[in-house]
């Protein structure tokens, strides 16, 4: 985000405010509950969704020295490995041994190797997943050939700090993974030079959509955040642009944005007068707040099961520090917990909402003119999926 596409943010936001209005989208759009619960839907998701495109799956600061790695867990069960090799390259691999399918890293565990060696027959790998040892290989394996027996490897990419990576291993990934806006975004949030502080993770019983969902409306700040977001947000008041695909921008306004009308553009400031949402559906959302940046993993396990990940990203420590000082560390372990708490409001809503649309008595939802980045969401949704929007939504 350019300077000039900060003021003129600030100025879209200050327009529809001062006219006491919000983005709108065209009409209301009604559609069926299936989406969220049918097995048949969610094979189509898989298979045309995460497997069939390229996916955002983390940022290279999760694994920022050589030798550094994590394991996440994804799809279908479907473990991968994330890892800086000796190069100072990312590589993502399906953390599995080759020899009977083991897992070599256990989920979500992260830290620093020279080498990989399975917890079952010490099989070991290298950080670029050669085959460098196998105990008694020669007398148990003399037919097999161990320089083919490498990690088996996914094509990725790193694209302004972010992982991309495509699942489908004969697919390659395309030239252009992301729009020059959402380029010119990273490169403001600085998230190349981000550290992480700390990650959770866990699974919540709702279909990652809904998840997905209550993170691109302010409709709901009023009513489900009262006490922690209400008090410092425009309320249903928000700005999205979107530049193809189901990649967006959304502006999420605070009150003190009004203020910006009384001074000079070089004071306004979009890190602190908003929340900064960028999403890389269906797996990535980041959310910018002034001085951290929460990455949210989601990983959809069944149509009513998503395991979400937390990521904490901050600045380095100050003055070239190795290590945070105490005041910063009290701030840091604030705001973890914080967007913890503020996230866990939506996620209940989530499980509540998922648990009805399972019972079935309420067979539709309905996305009001303001909800316009929902309705956006569904309609690329609905594109990849690669169906007929006409006959499975209509408009009111």
């Amino acid at each position: 985000m350019d300077r000039q596409t900060e003021i003129r943010l600030i100025k879209d936001v200050l327009a529809l405010k001062a006219k006491g209005e919000t983005q709108y989208h065209a009409s209301t759009q009604t559609h069926s509950t299936e989406r969220y619960v049918s097995d048949v839907w969610f094979k189509q998701e898989l298979d045309n969704i995460f497997l069939g495109r390229p996916m955002a799956i983390g940022v290279a600061s999760e694994v920022p020295n050589v030798g550094d790695y994590i394991a996440l867990d994804w799809i279908k069960g479907m473990s991968l490995l994330m890892v800086r090799d000796q190069h100072n390259h990312i590589r993502v691999f399906a953390n599995a041994c080759r020899h009977r399918n083991a897992r070599l890293v256990e989920h979500g565990k992260g830290g620093c190797k020279k080498k990989f060696s399975c917890p079952y027959h010490a099989w070991t790998y290298s950080t670029e997943g050669e085959l460098v040892g196998a105990p008694d290989f020669e007398r148990g394996f003399s037919d097999l050939d161990k320089k083919a027996l490498g990690l088996i490897e996914f094509n990725s990419r790193v694209v302004q700090g972010i992982v991309f990576v495509h699942l489908d291993l004969d697919q390659q990934l395309p030239e252009t993974l992301l729009a020059d806006e959402m380029k010119s975004g990273f490169d403001f949030l600085d998230i190349e030079k981000q550290r992480v502080y700390k990650r959770r993770s866990y699974v919540l019983k709702a279909n990652w959509k809904i998840l997905t969902e209550g993170g691109i409306e302010a409709y709901h700040f009023n009513v489900a955040h009262r006490n922690t977001l209400a008090p410092f947000f425009l309320g249903n008041l928000s700005t999205w642009e979107t530049w193809g695909g189901m990649d967006m921008r959304m502006i999420l306004p605070k009150k003190t944005m009004l203020e910006a009308s009384s001074l000079p553009e070089d004071k306004w400031d979009m890190r602190k007068m908003a929340n900064i949402i960028y999403t890389l559906s269906p797996s990535l959302l980041f959310l910018a707040q002034p001085d951290n940046i929460s990455l949210i993993r989601m990983v959809p396990l069944s149509p009513g099961e998503t395991r979400i990940e937390e990521v904490l990203l901050v600045d380095a420590p100050k003055n070239g520090s190795n290590a945070w000082s105490e005041e910063e560390l009290k701030r840091h372990e604030t705001n973890h917990n914080l967007v913890y708490k503020i996230l866990s409001e939506d996620w209940l809503l989530g499980e509540a909402i998922q648990a009805n649309m399972e019972s079935g008595v309420v067979k539709e939802v309905h996305f009001g003119r303001f909800e316009s980045a929902l309705t956006w969401f569904h309609t690329e949704y609905e594109k990849a999926l690669g169906l007929d929007n006409r006959m499975i939504a209509r408009a009111v």
